[in-house]
């Protein structure tokens, strides 16, 4: 068994994630479809007991976290700005289309890579590596909650797999960060690599009469097209 175990949720959909408008730090709400979302991922998580929760301080992150553990009275959900989506300059409020290679490439109102893969990395280390492995041992893994954003998302999984700090188990693979996917990694003691034993379940998205998905992650391909 893991001494932790950390969910890593994406924020549910937002009426700019509809609109294909880069979003990147504004702070937008969810829109109904992105409160169903996170009322499904809710019922899919009401079973683990979260001993932490910590989320971006934008609105679409700390609702999406807020409706997940609104039957628990007893957590306090830790607003960390180290959680925000990548900030993107002037493209933020703007439509993605043909072209965005040549809008991101040299644009130095964008957030440069290195530093939002410092920023990911930076939180790791001081609230999971650093807050979660200095709790006292018990025979049951803890469990804790994280809401971020798409493009936050994919940059820390890259980076920690690619410096060898996480790998992935045998058939999981790194895929898109939909709305309020769910990533698990399992974390040891010690200097072993965390586990990604799950990455962006989405199964709560297709149960029901209509699918509840936004088949394109804005923010995330920016973020792709800024590598």
């Amino acid at each position: 068994m893991p001494f932790a175990k950390i969910y890593i949720v994406r924020h549910g959909e937002t009426q700019s994630n509809k609109e294909s408008i880069i979003q990147g730090q504004l702070d937008t709400e969810l829109n109904e479809t992105g409160i169903e979302q996170a009322r499904r991922v809710a019922d899919v998580l009401r079973c683990v007991h979260f001993d932490a929760a910590y989320s971006s301080d934008l609105v679409r992150a700390l609702k999406t976290a807020q409706i997940i553990l609104e039957h628990r009275t007893d957590i306090e959900i830790q607003r960390e700005e180290d959680l925000r989506e990548r900030f993107l300059g002037d493209m933020q409020g703007t439509k993605i289309g043909a072209g965005i290679l040549k809008r991101v490439a040299g644009n130095d109102t964008v957030e440069p890579t290195g530093v939002i893969s410092a920023r990911a990395v930076g939180w790791w280390k001081k609230a999971v590596l650093q807050r979660t492995r200095a709790l006292p041992a018990r025979e049951t893994a803890y469990n804790v909650l994280v809401t971020s954003h798409g493009g936050w998302i994919m940059t820390l999984i890259r980076t920690l797999v690619g410096s060898g700090r996480a790998r992935c188990a045998p058939g999981v693979e790194l895929t898109t960060c939909h709305n309020t996917s769910v990533t698990i990694i399992d974390l040891e003691l010690g200097d072993e690599p965390a586990t990604i034993v799950q990455f962006g379940y989405v199964a709560h998205l297709t149960q029901g009469p209509e699918d509840k998905i936004v088949d394109t992650n804005v923010d995330e391909a920016v973020v792709d097209a800024a590598k």
